[in-house]
Formats: C-alpha cells, sequence, structure tokens
C-alpha cells in the first residue's frame, strides 16, 4: 500500500521548479506484524525442543543416580572406600608388604596399576628415610551411586614422620571411582581432583 507525497517547491537558481511527485511506499505494522509472529514462533518451538531432550537427559542421568536417595548406600560407599584409601595411603618403611596387600584387597583394574607404580617410587624413599606416613580421610562426597559403581571426592590429612624426626603435613583430594564385588568395594581408578 502506497500513499502519495505532497509536491514540494525547490528553489533553483532563483527560480522555483515544481518537481514531480515521488511515491514513497509505507510498510505498516500490520504487514511486519505476521512475520514477526512467525519468526517468534519458529523461535519458540525450537527452544521447547531443545529444553525437552535436554530434560530427558538429566532425568536418564538422575534416574539412575542414587546418591541422594538411597542414604544407606551412599553411606556405606563413602564410609569403605574412605576407609580403603586411609589405608592405602598410610605407609611404613619397615612394613611394605602390609600396603602391597591391602592394594591386592582394595583395588582393581586401572587403580591398581597407578598404585603400583607410584608405591615403587616411595619404597625407595622411605627406606632411605625411614619413613612413615599415616593418611586418614576426613571428608568425602559420593557423586555418584548407580547400582554397583560410585564415584566420589574425597579429602585425606596425611602426616609424615622421617626416622631423623622431622614431621611433615599434607592434605590430598582424590576423584575416585569405585565398583562393589560382593558387598565389598573396591577402588577402580584415583586421579588428584
Amino acid at each position: 500500500m502506497t500513499t502519495p507525497t505532497k509536491k514540494r517547491l525547490a528553489k533553483v537558481a532563483g527560480r522555483h521548479h515544481d518537481p514531480a511527485p515521488v511515491e514513497t511506499p509505507v510498510v505498516t505494522p500490520r504487514r511486519r506484524a505476521p512475520w514477526v509472529l512467525a519468526a517468534v514462533a519458529v523461535v519458540m518451538a525450537v527452544l521447547a525442543g531443545w529444553f525437552t531432550l535436554e530434560a530427558r537427559s538429566t532425568n536418564a542421568v538422575v534416574a539412575h543416580n542414587t546418591a541422594l536417595s538411597d542414604v544407606a548406600g551412599t553411606a556405606d560407599a563413602g564410609k569403605q572406600i574412605s576407609a580403603a584409601l586411609g589405608t592405602l595411603f598410610s605407609y611404613r618403611y619397615d612394613d611394605p608388604g602390609r600396603n602391597e596387600q591391602a592394594a591386592k584387597e582394595l583395588l582393581t583394574g586401572p587403580a591398581l596399576a597407578q598404585y603400583g607404580q607410584l608405591f615403587g617410587e616411595v619404597r625407595k624413599l622411605a627406606a632411605d628415610q625411614k619413613l612413615v606416613v599415616t593418611s586418614t580421610a576426613v571428608a568425602s562426597g559420593v557423586k555418584l551411586l548407580d547400582g554397583d559403581r560410585a564415584a566420589l571426592l574425597v579429602f585425606l590429612d596425611q602426616t609424615g614422620t622421617r626416622g631423623d624426626g622431622q614431621h611433615s603435613t599434607g592434605a590430598a583430594q582424590l576423584s575416585v571411582t569405585a565398583e562393589r564385588v560382593g558387598g565389598k568395594w573396591r577402588v577402580t581408578g584415583m586421579s588428584a581432583a
């Protein structure tokens, strides 16, 4: 729809000039409204689909993660794995066999290989320094509990005493995965958190 414009007189070099009328198209808001509404509807439909997929994905993860709903199972996993890590990361230079035995009972899979590599180096230093390390799990949080699988974050306090009487303290944070076999939790993977 076009509307005519008013004629304007322009003065050109002392003469009056009567330009031809110029018609400019005018776009009314009524013409834009259907397109804008259609674009908004498409964007809303896409967002609704995306939110639905995200909600299904989140619900699937939450349905399998019983860390918050299975209080007894979560407590059991946290307690057993924390105790296992306290045992595994405590070390006496004069009794290395105890750690080796504990590793066989409490670790499986990649965690067993990781531990063997780590304590291979510790054994050498511990014998020379007559090192005794005591580790205690001070806090743990179960991030995932899915049947016989668990993922935790564990905080350890460590105290070391060397043969010459020097003491040291430290802390460690471990991200741990574990599996339950025959009612007993075994660590399957560990990494610094």
